[in-house]
């Protein structure tokens, strides 16, 4: 055949073929060329761990499809309902995984209060700032589950698809409102496009990592004269009757402490905390200044406040009556004439509620109107801060922006016509604060909205000592922003609703070892009843005319104090003697009669108590070395933990001393009164009984194996927070994420990594 003949006959269809394989050139090859670049972008290593194993974009994809899958299976709601052998409570390694891989940057308000309860109420020595760091995360979600299954995979520890068939048949029904395992699989693979065994191994893989868990947190050995000594010291109690004679008593009787006395005193325990009983500091002194923090304030009184604001109307109260009818409903019985009927609910008439709806709504009004007053002051004083992230800025600079106090409130005070307090308190610790009659009761509601049975208040105390420049406590994410020096906090509330107050940190002073025992400083605090005369001098050399105005703290004072009552302790011996005698002759009630005679002759209110009083303590426990690790462990992230956990040892060593008074063959005090004593306090007990229930050999060989098993039960929820905690993760996984090689510029500046 003529091929130009035919190219003339079949020119059209010669036309459509070279257009398609043109068209494929363009745009086929295109697609080749994405569809082998995405390809490559899967394949690419974006970080290692190990020894050198390599992480890929298809790993992270695989990993976030895995726990994709696993929320579908509602893992998340199963982990915070694994219950922990023994102890009746939620495994807290579990829920703490739940929270590291499936809860979103910050979970609720509730949730992170209800684990915090959960560590109190089983005495886990688990910090708050060990859960705080949980929500810490630098990686995605997804990071950290590669390398915990990985981390599993590793040490052997790996689950069959049959294994975890059964469990996950045992948890849908639970999950899923009574669904069989065939409905909720099928349902799955035909919506999700995901099979069965790929579901299987991913939740397979769940239940590895938490069995890993168990086995690294629950591998500290415990001896048996460990599990006996534990055993006896929380079956075994102490029942005591005393009085007590402490030297304080005695105190103000005593001479004036020479200077040469105090000046050796001094020098001697100047760098002991008040407080620390220890072996060379047996009575506890210590002259070693704590974490203080001066604040600034502006406040209102709400009686003041009610007095501009307009009490609601009858059609105010009967409209929020109206409105609100379920939260004026109550039980009755359904016939009045029986009160074992059954109940039903009433709803009260709006008459039966009005009085209270009234004091509610006028409530309500005065404390909106005070906290615009002092929302209008924050306003004031933040003027020069605006469109500034606080973040940004060094303490030195806020102070430089912050507005002025006193200007603002006389600015408040006008225009709202009423009096807006204002002034700047002492040096004062935490201590100070929360045992000051105003300071003390301030506080700030948390982040999110939780119900009321799970409010979240957030103490003063707590809030100012976080500040970089001192950080005494640990803020969690949803207690409230750490403040910086001279930032406003509030509005403060007032937990007795008398007052309600913002105020800055203005110095703060880090624990401090006074150089000299003449070193003083003011302890002021709030004055809401402000004397026109008083002075705002804060200089800690003022005269004594002016410390009668304003609270002054004098380690010389402290320490002429504290050498009375150590001067006192051989009266408070002797003293104790005497009542011994004194109860031979007119038995324990006539001797303590007859001593608050000799020491209440000036006492001025009838109401006050008794100074010598019987009593009577039964079931003191010894301390094991678990509930002061609790303890110490609770105390951390607090700015007043310190001061706790010395009550606490104090406690323990008194117990102590007690239960040793006994002999190991006997069950009671073979002398008694007996006189004991007790330098921690300074004080001389007059024993009048002393026992001790002890264990015996079968009833500790009955609970001994038990007691060891919850030993390691107990080990494992204490060091779970450690476990999953986000940066130990990638620590001891070795994970580092790969350095981009990028021509390097001299005057371009560093740059961060970006998380995954």
């Amino acid at each position: 055949m003529n091929l130009v003949k035919w190219l003339r006959r079949n020119n059209v269809k010669v036309m459509a073929v070279v257009f398609i394989v043109t068209m494929f050139g363009f745009i086929g090859g295109a697609y080749i060329r994405q569809f082998s670049m995405r390809k490559k972008g899967l394949r690419k290593t974006i970080a290692y761990f190990g020894n050198n194993r390599k992480i890929t974009n298809y790993d992270i994809h695989l990993a976030r499809r895995e726990l994709e899958t696993l929320k579908m299976l509602r893992a998340d709601v199963l982990l915070k309902n694994i219950p922990a052998p023994l102890l009746r409570a939620q495994d807290l390694g579990a829920v703490l995984m739940s929270e590291l891989l499936f809860a979103e940057r910050r979970t609720s308000p509730q949730l992170i209060q209800h684990i915090k309860r959960l560590i109190r109420l089983n005495e886990y020595t688990v910090s708050d700032k060990q859960i705080n760091d949980i929500y810490k995360r630098s990686m995605g979600s997804g990071i950290y589950w590669l390398l915990l299954e990985n981390e599993a995979q590793l040490a052997g520890v790996r689950v069959s698809n049959e294994h975890a068939g059964e469990q996950l048949g045992k948890a849908i029904p639970l999950l899923f409102d009574g669904a069989t395992y065939s409905q909720l699989i099928r349902s799955l693979i035909s919506r999700q496009r995901i099979a069965e065994k790929e579901i299987l191994t991913t939740f397979g893989k769940l239940l590895a990592v938490l069995e890993y868990n168990r086995m690294i947190c629950m591998s500290e050995d415990v001896t048996s004269s460990q599990i006996m000594h534990d055993v006896s010291w929380e079956q075994e109690v102490v029942d005591v009757e005393f009085v007590k004679f402490g030297s304080s008593v005695f105190a103000e009787t005593q001479d004036q402490p020479s200077e040469e006395k105090m000046s050796e005193h001094f020098e001697k325990y100047r760098a002991f905390s008040a407080g620390d009983v220890n072996d060379k500091n047996p009575y506890g002194f210590g002259y070693k200044l704590p974490d203080r923090v001066q604040l600034e304030y502006i406040a209102v009184k709400l009686d003041d406040v009610s007095a501009v604001v307009t009490p609601p109307t009858e059609e105010d109260a009967e409209e929020y009556h109206e409105k609100h009818r379920k939260e004026f409903t109550e039980s009755v019985p359904s016939d009045p004439n029986d009160p074992n009927s059954a109940l039903v609910e009433r709803t009260k008439s709006y008459v039966e509620v009005a009085s209270t709806i009234s004091n509610f709504l006028l409530k309500k009004k005065i404390n909106s109107k005070a906290n615009t007053i002092l929302q209008e002051a924050k306003t004031l004083t933040a003027a020069g801060l605006e469109d500034i992230e606080p973040e940004n800025l060094s303490s030195d600079k806020f102070r430089q922006l912050a507005g002025d106090y006193k200007t603002a409130a006389d600015q408040l005070t006008k225009e709202h016509k009423i009096e807006v307090y204002v002034g700047r308190t002492g040096l004062l610790s935490a201590t100070d604060i929360q045992t000051d009659d105003y300071l003390g009761g301030l506080y700030v509601d948390g982040h999110g909205h939780s119900p009321p049975r799970f409010l979240n208040v957030v103490a003063l105390p707590k809030i100012v000592f976080s500040i970089d420049e001192l950080g005494a406590s640990e803020l969690g994410p949803y207690d409230t922003a750490k403040p910086k020096m001279y930032e406003n906090i509030g509005p403060l509330k007032d937990a007795l609703g008398r007052i309600m107050a913002v105020v800055r940190v203005t110095e703060a002073k880090k624990p401090f070892v006074p150089e000299s025992i003449n070193h003083t400083y003011s302890k002021s605090t709030l004055e809401l009843e402000q004397d026109p005369n008083q002075t705002t001098d804060l200089d800690p050399n003022r005269t004594e005319e002016s410390s009668k105005i304003q609270d002054v703290y004098s380690v010389r004072e402290k320490v002429a104090e504290d050498l009375k009552k150590l001067a006192a302790m051989d009266t408070a011996k002797t003293k104790a003697g005497d009542f011994v005698k004194q109860v031979v002759k007119d038995g324990w009630e006539g001797a303590i009669d007859k001593f608050n005679e000799l020491y209440q002759q000036d006492k001025q209110d009838e109401t006050e108590p008794n100074v010598f009083t019987l009593q009577n303590l039964t079931g003191l426990m010894r301390f094991s070395r678990q509930a002061i690790g609790f303890w110490t462990v609770r105390s951390m992230g607090s700015p007043t933990g310190r001061l706790l956990v010395d009550e606490v040892e104090k406690n323990a060593e008194l117990v102590d001393r007690l239960y040793a008074l006994v002999p190991q063959d006997s069950n009671s005090l073979e002398t008694a009164p007996f006189i004991m004593q007790f330098k921690p306090d300074m004080s001389y007990y007059c024993l009048k009984s002393l026992s001790v229930k002890r264990l015996s050999r079968d009833d500790y060989e009955k609970i001994k194996f038990l007691q060891i098993y919850k030993e390691d039960i107990i080990q494992s929820q204490n060091l779970a927070p450690v476990h999953f905690n986000p940066e130990n993760i990638l620590k001891r996984m070795n994970f580092r994420l790969v350095e981009e090689d990028k021509p390097t510029d001299a005057n371009a500046p560093a740059e961060s990594k970006e998380t995954l």
